[in-house]
Parts: structure tokens; C-alpha cells; sequence
């Protein structure tokens, strides 16, 4: 069920159902069109581009931005301290975004993501130890979320003592109070400056000590403001993405028992696996808002300058036009081209990280764990209310 935004008289499609089950609505809209006039939770009236092949398209389109300068009237998000609204990686395009995306490249290659791997498989094997030893547990508290927050701080180099607040400030900031989002934003922005300021003093072998040091191709620094909103978006992206994708997975493979089965009989299935169940349920639903810096058109619809514009990851994925009975989830899916992770200037950095990550994480989980089951009926899961990205705040499981 849809209902009114009450000040612009447009559907809100995100309400408690969507936040329970948002594929429904998915069906829905898919069924309207590619493009569709709507409410965000926060009142903000946008363009929700849900069809596979505009939101592709959308992703890679250069006249939207994610810089709120372009925004018209309509825009008001003071969520985010000004200090990491500008002048960072996630919310910069053009030239200035391709001199941040060179900085950020540096903790993502592919060797250094290949020496990542014993480090993640020794946090999974500790995790799932522990997991095994109680005969169940939380998947969100003792595997869902160490597991990334572990990884993040180890790359930009968090201490051990400093890394327990990252899951209340997360799920604050993406929830739907925007007071509580506010006073989580400036507790994750202090605790970014004086990390910053700790590796000033103290470098190491560690992301934010490259950063400290660091130049670009015309010798020049990055800002201490530039520092500051890397710092902030890859402590909450490279995070919470993760955490929603190990939840929304275990449990469609406790659902899909057949599934998991497959998995333990042949491992080599694993990475085609891990793109399917992002695919047919990510935790990504929407990408970060853009703006139309000029009069535009998607799927039909007439998008004036400044407007909004949200890329739907979530119902793009399940859109039958690309896919083949969307709904069902088949691991072997051929041309399996997900947009979990984005496209075009604005994906994930951080994509091999995440899909080792899950790999590893979900790989171990069904072979020790044949017979976990939920501990709770599956109704009384909470999810947190975000558009963004989708996370259930508990999941009890025995094994």
C-alpha cells in the first residue's frame, strides 16, 4: 500500500510494508513505468528511476550529480555536517571526484585486495567459532557486523579500542529520525578528526597515513577537509552495505535450504552465488540522490534542472525486462550484470573487498552451519526503516 506525502500530494511508496517487503512495490512500479514522481520519507520530492536499463543508463549519465549545489528549491538535508557535504569522494563529480577516486584507488587494488584474504578468512573462522561454541547467536552482532567494521579499521587504521560505536552511529544515520541522524553524524565527524589528527602524529602502515602523506599528480595534498569526508563515507559505506548484504543473504539461504546445498557441493559456485543473492536481494536499495544539472529525459519522464533523481539498485534488479523470472533466485543465472555496487564514476571502490567479504563469510556459514534455522518466526525480524540501504537490526539463528 502507497501512501501521500501530505505537502507535495505525491505517492511515498516507502512505508512499514516496504520496509518489511519491498518487492511488492517493486512489482508495482515496474508494471507503471521506468520513471515515477514520488515522496522520500524525508518529504523530498524526486524522480525514482526503477527499469534495468534506465537506472544503467542513469548511473553512467553525466548531467546527474550528486553536488547539492545543482539542487533547486525543493532540496532541504541538513543530515550531514557541512564539513563532509563538500569536497568529498561521494558527493563530488567531474575533475575534483577523479583526483579523490585516485586516492581512494590506492587501498583497493587488486593485490592489495589479494593479500586481504587470510585476514578475512581468519575474522570469519574466529567469528563463526564463536557462533558455533553458543550453538547460535545474533548473525547481525557477531557476524554481520565485526566482519566489515574489522576489515574498514584495519585499512584506514582504526584501533581496536576505537571501533564499538560504528554499528549505533550507522544505524542512526540511515534510520528515519533525522534529530538521531544529526547527533550521529557529528559523533562519526569527531571521531574521523581525531583519528586523523592521531595519524598526523603517529603514522603508520594504514590508508589515512598514505592520505596524510600523499600527492597528486600536480604535487598538491589532499585537504584536510577532503581527508575528513573520505574518512566518513568509506568508515559508513565501506560498513553498512556489507553488513545489510550478510543478513539479506543468510537469510534467503536458510529459506532456500536447496540453495545453500549447492553451495556446499561445489564451492566454485560461491562467486556466481554471492552476485545472485545481491541481485535478488541486496541491501543496496538506492543510490545516494543526484541532482539534473540540465533539463533531462528518463524513460518518458520530463526532469526539469535541479530536480532529484533516485536510482532504484534494488527494484532494477528484479526488473523482468533484464532478468528471467526475477523473483526466483537461481545461482547459475547467466549474464548476472547486478547493480549492487553501481555503475559508471560513482561505483563502489570498494566492490572486491565486499564480494570477498561475502564469499568467504557465506561460504564458511554453509559449510559449517547445515542446519542453522532463524530463532524467531521470520515476521518478527525488524528491519531498519532506511531507503538506502535495507539491514535487519536483529537476526537469532541457531546452528
Amino acid at each position: 500500500m502507497t501512501s501521500k506525502c501530505p505537502v507535495h500530494n505525491l505517492d511515498s511508496p516507502y512505508d512499514e510494508e516496504w520496509f518489511a517487503d519491498p518487492y511488492p512495490t517493486y512489482e508495482r512500479l515496474h508494471e507503471e513505468g521506468p520513471a515515477h514522481r514520488v515522496c522520500l520519507p524525508d518529504g523530498s520530492p524526486v524522480w525514482l528511476i526503477t527499469r534495468y536499463e534506465e537506472a544503467s543508463e542513469a548511473l553512467k549519465d553525466k548531467r546527474l550529480v550528486r553536488n547539492r549545489r545543482y539542487a533547486d528549491d525543493d532540496y532541504e538535508n541538513e543530515m550531514l555536517p557541512e564539513i563532509v557535504r563538500s569536497g568529498n569522494l561521494h558527493m563530488e563529480d567531474g575533475p575534483l571526484h577523479t583526483r579523490l577516486r585516485r586516492f581512494m584507488n590506492f587501498a583497493f587494488t587488486p593485490k592489495r585486495m589479494a593479500a586481504l584474504v587470510p585476514r578475512i578468512q581468519q575474522v570469519v573462522n574466529d567469528l563463526l567459532d564463536e557462533i558455533e561454541r553458543k550453538g547460535g547467536g545474533d548473525i547481525m552482532s557477531d557476524l554481520a557486523a565485526p566482519l566489515p567494521i574489522t576489515m574498514t579499521a584495519d585499512i584506514l587504521g582504526v584501533p581496536d579500542t576505537s571501533r564499538a560505536d560504528f554499528r549505533a552511529w550507522s544505524d542512526a544515520m540511515l534510520g528515519k529520525d533525522p534529530a538521531a541522524a544529526r547527533v550521529a553524524a557529528g559523533k562519526l565527524l569527531a571521531f574521523v578528526e581525531e583519528l586523523i589528527e592521531l595519524k598526523k602524529r603517529e603514522p603508520a602502515d594504514d590508508l589515512i597515513s598514505y592520505w596524510i602523506s600523499a600527492r597528486d599528480s600536480e604535487g598538491q595534498p589532499l585537504t584536510d577537509q577532503e581527508m575528513i569526508g573520505m574518512t566518513f563515507f568509506l568508515l559508513l559505506g565501506g560498513y553498512d552495505t556489507t553488513v545489510g548484504q550478510i543478513g539479506a543473504s543468510v537469510l534467503a539461504l536458510i529459506n532456500h535450504p536447496d540453495k545453500a546445498q549447492e553451495m556446499r557441493d561445489n564451492p566454485d559456485i560461491i562467486p556466481a552465488a554471492v552476485e545472485e543473492l545481491m541481485r535478488w536481494d541486496g541491501s543496496t536499495h538506492s543510490g545516494i540522490r543526484r541532482f539534473a544539472i540540465e533539463d533531462m529525459t528518463i524513460g518518458g519522464a520530463q526532469i526539469k534542472a535541479g530536480q532529484q533523481v533516485i536510482i532504484s539498485l534494488g527494484a532494477a534488479n528484479r526488473d523482468p525486462e533484464r532478468f528471467e523470472c526475477p523473483a526466483e533466485l537461481r545461482l547459475d543465472r547467466p549474464d548476472n550484470q547486478q547493480l549492487g555496487f553501481g555503475r559508471g564514476p560513482h561505483h563502489c571502490p570498494g566492490k572486491e573487498l565486499a564480494r570477498n567479504e561475502l564469499r568467504i563469510a557465506l561460504g564458511e556459514l554453509v559449510r559449517r552451519f547445515p542446519n542453522i534455522k532463524c530463532a524467531v518466526p521470520q515476521e518478527e525480524l525488524d528491519w531498519r526503516p532506511s531507503w538506502l540501504i535495507r539491514v535487519p537490526r536483529q537476526f537469532p539463528v541457531t546452528v
